[in-house]
């Protein structure tokens, strides 16, 4: 860019910003005025105002600091004059360094159980050195609970169990949820008889837990555990999941170290063989059982109840062709109908040297093929190799994992800064995005518990949640002197108001990014277009009624109608939640799906204290005070 001052018309103007979003997470087009009434946040390095140099440049572009949530950004001033009167096009850059987000409740904890979740491992505790009690905790028989019963009836028996085992735990304990139906418990300095105690005192309250709404079907886990002694916390749960398949195997039971030849002798990889001939079966046992503990089978059908009893805990089969009853070949294709191939390798033995009987195990999903009479070195190579190929995989699918939650991270917190500056620019404290993406959370959950009517995934719910704290994008294209005027506005002003909803979702729509995550974009146009309007058709901008508003655009709407109304702004004082309240319940703010108005009033202390305990925590209270003055 040239040092000249940039003449741009307003339509121009507002067409750069739309550009120059596409490039960075924030632009903002600010005035003399805006500065001087410390509303755009430019700082020098050291904290010290600057307006009169900010606007003393003769042109082009400078670097400057953007300070937000009490950090530090990076942001480029462009200089331009709009209709005559000088402007800073401000474009936020991405932070360069990792923010630790205020609100730590919404991004570390699990949304069905409340407890921390597996971001909450992978950012804050995983390589943790510590001297504690380390448990594995498995649900016992959740996917038939979720099979038999449907996925309603699984995250209640989730929620009542993890109820269950947060009765038998201390305030300085903690507890993720790590897995679908896998949680991880940490208990700190504990000695091994105590530690073991509370393990089992956690497995008899789970024991004694019916399935909500089923009262004759009652929950147990399965839980390995060990105490460390200055080990990662990642080392020890390896040790302790190790002992919760141990458990397992007799459903309902705990495993710890305290004897630690069974914690050995339980160490080694589990090897299922399947063989009508019992001197096969020997020689395979005696070249490998000092390597594996092996179990054994005479048949098909006894395989495949070993393989339902022992699942993913069994490490790899070594499968005959030709048996009695059921043959190798029925086995593989119970383990694809079951997807269980896909996590427990084959290695088919067979008398035949054929083509195709080697050919069709392939086909069938086997690993490797061995044919008789056994060479012990040969075999051991390949069960070894087999072994190390599917570690491999598991290890790349752990890394894949921990990747998708960095890359989550990182939209996280992107998000939450647009949102913040969004709110800033409409004359907020940068507080209200974050309370919205709260306050959906809740209604959403309550929600799905109350109703399967809109079946909302849980990516679903993830991408309405997220894409909440966007629904007011549409305000940066409206003008200042509308969106912050502190009277009431005018007809015509409304009207203008009023094209943030399609202006929104346009801007959104014409990313690039949009179709690389269209699901996300799509959910987040839906809010942004359609969160003004009303159940009885009375909203804007498509007058659209009742199930014709999206569900997702529903429950923002609500959402934001609350914060609005507790909110202070610059033509408004904020009211009390219970006045609040009470306005949405009486039809005072437009006509809301009445199934979210239940859930309103069900979760709205919840609600209150989700907005009080946000107050503070992503911004220091000296900003929010110089906001509200």
């Amino acid at each position: 860019m040239d040092d000249a001052i940039q003449e741009l018309s307003n339509s121009q103007a507002q067409e750069q910003i739309a550009l120059l979003l596409n490039e960075y997470p924030v632009v903002r087009l600010i005035t003399k005025s805006d500065v001087l009434c410390n509303k755009c946040l430019l700082f020098e390095e050291c904290g010290k105002m600057v307006a009169e140099e900010l606007f003393d440049q003769g042109g082009g572009e400078r670097d400057w600091t953007l300070r937000l949530a009490g950090e530090s950004f990076k942001a480029t001033a462009r200089y331009v004059s709009v209709a005559g009167d000088p402007r800073v096009l401000l474009c936020v850059s991405a932070p360069e360094e990792e923010i630790d987000l205020r609100n730590r409740h919404l991004l570390y904890t699990d949304a069905l159980t409340g407890i921390y979740n597996r971001r909450f491992y992978e950012d804050e505790l995983r390589h943790q050195r510590i001297f504690a009690g380390v448990a594995v905790i498995d649900l016992d028989d959740f996917k038939l609970v979720n099979d038999s019963m449907g996925h309603h009836a699984g995250d209640l028996a989730l929620h009542a169990a993890v109820e269950a085992m947060k009765r038998c735990m201390h305030d300085s304990d903690v507890f993720v949820r790590f897995g679908g139906d896998e949680f991880l418990l940490v208990m700190p300095n504990i000695d091994q008889e105590t530690f073991s105690h509370r393990l089992h005192a956690i497995c008899d309250a789970v024991a004694q837990t019916p399935i909500p709404n089923y009262d004759n079907q009652f929950l147990s886990v399965s839980i390995g555990g060990v105490v460390a002694n200055g080990e990662t916390v990642e080392a020890a749960m390896q040790q302790a999941d190790g002992l919760m398949y141990r458990a397992k195997s007799t459903r309902g039971c705990v495993a710890t170290d305290i004897n630690p030849l069974e914690s050995s002798e339980f160490c080694k990889p589990l090897l299922l063989i399947v063989d009508d001939a019992e001197v096969n079966r020997m020689i395979l046992r005696e070249m490998l059982g000092d390597e594996y503990e092996v179990i054994e089978a005479v048949n098909g059908r006894e395989a495949v109840k070993l393989l339902q009893e022992h699942g993913k805990e069994i490490s790899l089969v070594l499968l005959d062709i030709i048996m009695p009853v059921m043959n190798g070949f029925d086995v593989l294709s119970y383990m694809v109908s079951t997807d269980l191939i896909d996590d427990v390798p084959v290695i088919m033995i067979s008398g035949e040297n054929s083509d195709d009987a080697a050919l069709r195990a392939y086909e069938l999903g086997a690993s490797d093929y061995i044919s008789r009479p056994f060479d012990a070195r040969v075999v051991r190579q390949r069960v070894s190799n087999i072994m190390r190929l599917y570690a491999r995989q598991r290890r790349l699918s752990a890394l894949l994992s921990r990747q998708y939650f960095e890359r989550e991270r990182a939209n996280s917190i992107l998000l939450g800064i647009v949102g913040g500056a969004m709110d800033m620019h409409n004359g907020g404290s940068g507080l209200h995005a974050r309370h919205v993406c709260a306050i959906t959370n809740l209604l959403i959950e309550c929600l799905i518990a109350k109703t399967d009517k809109y079946d909302i995934t849980g990516e679903d719910r993830s991408n309405i949640v997220a894409a909440s704290m966007l629904h007011d994008i549409g305000k940066l294209a409206i003008p200042d002197n509308v969106l912050n005027k502190p009277q009431g506005l005018t007809s015509e002003e409304f009207e203008i108001m009023k094209t943030h909803t399609v202006k929104g979702a346009d801007m959104l729509a014409g990313l690039d990014a949009y179709d690389e995550y269209p699901r996300f974009f799509r959910t987040a146009c839906e809010i942004c277009r359609w969160h003004h309007e009303r159940w009885d058709g009375g909203g804007y901008p498509d007058g659209l009624k009742g199930e014709q508003i999206p569900i997702s655009a529903q429950v923002v709407s609500l959402a934001d109608t609350y914060d609005a109304l507790v909110s202070e702004r610059v033509y408004k004082s904020a009211l009390p939640h219970e006045r609040a309240v009470e306005m949405i319940l009486h039809g005072e703010c437009g006509e809301f799906n009445p199934l979210l108005i239940e859930c309103f009033e069900e979760s709205s202390d919840r609600i209150a204290e989700e907005v009080k305990k946000s107050v503070g925590e992503f911004f220091p209270p000296q900003t929010v005070a110089r906001k509200r003055s």
